[in-house]
């Protein structure tokens, strides 16, 4: 059996070393100097760079103002996202960027919909709002952020302006060493992800301005209105629409095959950190950094060892246990196709018997499925029988069947579904069942339509080894393939809810997305993210966050993962090659910890961004950081 110890397997070889060799006695560190050997009165530079999501214009006046003394700066800009600032490090900063023009574009592939008569937004003339054609809607763009010593890189986009009118600091929703719209000592993947993310969250905020799959009656509920009832009273009613477009810009870009060619490389990591700092709980203020020279990280860093990797194992093999659980559970093929049968089975009875074939009430058979139909007072379809080797029970009604060969039809209701095969059941009621259509259905055209559609509701998946239990929210399209067939895909799946085996009662959320959609074969090929919260002996406040492919939750000798503990978030990169190991833990406020391991040798560096703060170096056989001061801590 894999250990979850081989996560640092250098550590632990690292502590073997100290244990034996020299029998000198082991470096201490030294407390008495502050600052660890560092000037406390140099002030540390901040190179700040800019992003702002293209959907509208670049050039126009940035005012940054430093929070603790409100002194401002304004600079004008004809590209906002070519603009570096410098500024101090450690300081809190509010950002703003004011537009030239207040003009915003359509920022969906697909269009925004049907122009109105003579529509000046209508540039071409062809009765649509196609993608980056003007639309009626507008967009504040803010940022708090506490840049560090060195490269910066701040995302504006409509979340981070909520959050900066509240001065909110959103590190314990994403378990992210800065907030999710600031990266430091980042990589391409993370910029990607940071990016790609930004224009989600402005997406989101721009298409439910527009409102195009509402009713022209509808009041749209200001943005910020809906983040402070979903903050302050855990009420998230409004703010669960301005989620789910966050999550259509996602579902489109992965289902768009040149764009899905970046973004299918980052998308689990997306879906996992995107969605969760928008849960909006647990929030402090951003404060200026006290110390600048501090070991906190080295602290967190061996406390948190305990928790994953005890010398005694016992921590190790409990947390080992709860991931091998989540492992089982998600490579369980028939456990994931159920969520596809389940969705394909709505399809199946709607597209059979349905207004699209003008059919009457009554009883129907399709292929193994039985069918009692009824249109009074609403569109209902009972159903028992199979489908792909699932027993299937339905009970579903269609309030509404919206026929528009120019919209598409749309189609919209609720019921209870059930589909099992062996030891698998998953059981759902689901409040939103939504299918949107490519143009109008008829008996000829629903083998061949295309659309998308989402599914909601609370779930109870049941295994033959575990138990969860929760509220679902999944997209399902149906696509078409170069071959011309009609294929279903799953751009994205949320599952929020308890996870419960022999081993854990564990409060968990479930994200998965296929990686490639665009691969047209019978395999559903799912990424997936996971946040637990796992109540463990000795740190019941545990909070982790890990993306990984189906199987490989316990290996984690090569991955990237976050996790919460005391209050405090930590970021681990782990790469193996051969005898070389190096580990890169981020710490809050841009502190980071680089640790390069290549037999009994270990080196690297502690950083507060660009700025190195200790050598870690092996001395007399044991792996620590040496400080300026001659101080010596232990990674241990």
């Amino acid at each position: 059996m894999r250990q979850i110890n081989r996560l640092l397997p250098f550590f632990l070889a690292g502590t073997l070393t100290a244990c034996g060799g020299s029998s000198d006695p082991a470096p201490t560190v030294d407390t008495a100097l502050p600052n660890l050997g560092h000037d406390a009165s140099q002030t540390l530079s901040a190179e700040v760079a800019f992003y702002v999501p293209q959907y509208g214009d670049t050039s126009g006046k940035l005012v940054v103002t430093k929070v603790s003394s409100n002194e401002k700066q304004e600079f004008s800009t004809n590209d906002v996202n070519a603009l570096t600032v410098d500024l101090q490090a450690g300081a809190v900063y509010q950002f703003e960027f004011n537009p030239s023009t207040e003009n915003v574009v359509c920022p969906r592939v697909q269009g925004c919909g049907r122009a109105l008569l003579d529509d000046p937004n209508d540039l071409n003339g062809n009765d649509e709002i196609d993608y980056k054609e003007p639309v009626n809607a507008s967009v504040q763009y803010k940022l708090t952020a506490k840049p560090i010593a060195g490269q910066n890189q701040l995302f504006f986009s409509s979340y981070a302006t909520l959050l900066s009118d509240a001065k909110l600091d959103s590190t314990v929703l994403s378990l992210t060493n800065t907030p999710i719209y600031h990266l430091s000592h980042s990589s391409i993947n993370h910029s990607l992800r940071a990016e790609y993310a930004a224009k989600g969250f402005t997406y989101s905020d721009i298409m439910r301005q527009l409102n195009l799959e509402g009713k022209d009656s509808d009041v749209i509920t200001p943005l910020a209105d809906a983040f402070d009832s979903a903050y302050k009273n855990a009420d998230y009613s409004t703010w669960q629409n301005y989620i789910n477009l966050v999550n259509q810009y996602f579902m489109e870009t992965l289902l768009d095959e040149k764009e899905s060619v970046l973004f299918a490389s980052v998308v689990d990591q997306l879906l996992l950190s995107a969605n969760e700092a928008m849960q909006l709980q647990g929030m402090k203020a951003l404060e200026d950094s006290a110390t600048v020279y501090n070991n906190e990280l080295l602290n967190h860093f061996r406390d948190s060892l305990g928790v994953i990797r005890l010398q005694e194992e016992k921590y190790s093999e409990e947390l080992n246990t709860q991931l091998q659980d989540i492992e089982t559970l998600v490579a369980d093929d028939v456990a994931r196709e159920s969520f596809l049968v389940l969705s394909e089975a709505v399809y199946e009875v709607v597209s059979t018997v349905s207004p699209a074939n003008d059919s009457a009430p009554g009883t129907y058979q399709t292929g193994e499925l039985d069918i009692v139909y009824s249109t009074d007072p609403a569109f209902n379809w009972r159903v028992t029988g199979m489908s792909k080797g699932f027993e299937v029970n339905m009970d579903v009604t269609m309030s509404e069947w919206r026929k528009s060969p120019t919209l598409g039809d749309r189609i919209s209701g609720d019921g209870i579904i059930t589909v099992s095969k062996g030891g698998v059941s998953l059981q759902a009621d689901l409040d939103d069942i939504y299918l949107l259509f490519d143009g109008a259905l008829d008996a000829d055209s629903f083998e061949t339509a295309t659309g998308i559609s989402r599914f909601g509701g609370d779930i109870t998946l049941q295994t033959d080894h575990s138990k969860t239990a929760g509220y679902l929210r999944m997209r399902l399209n149906r696509v078409k393939s170069p071959l011309d067939t009609v294929e279903s895909v799953i751009p994205n799946l949320r599952l929020r809810g308890q996870f419960e085996t022999v081993n854990q009662v564990t409060p968990v959320t479930f994200y998965a997305a296929e990686r490639t959609p665009f691969v047209y074969d019978t395999t559903l090929d799912l990424s997936f993210g996971i946040h637990a919260d796992f109540d463990l002996k000795g740190a019941p406040d545990f909070q982790l966050q890990l993306a990984a492919e189906q199987g490989d939750f316990t290996n984690l000798n090569s991955a990237e993962l976050s996790y919460l503990l005391g209050g405090r978030v930590i970021q681990l990169e782990v790469r193996r090659s051969g005898d070389n190991n190096n580990i890169v833990a981020k710490g809050k406020d841009g502190y980071w910890l680089d640790v390069k391991q290549k037999g009994r040798n270990f080196t690297g560096g502690y950083y507060y961004g660009d700025k190195l703060i200790g050598d870690v170096k092996t001395v007399r056989g044991i792996p620590g950081v040496l400080f300026p001061d001659g101080s010596f801590e232990s990674l241990f």
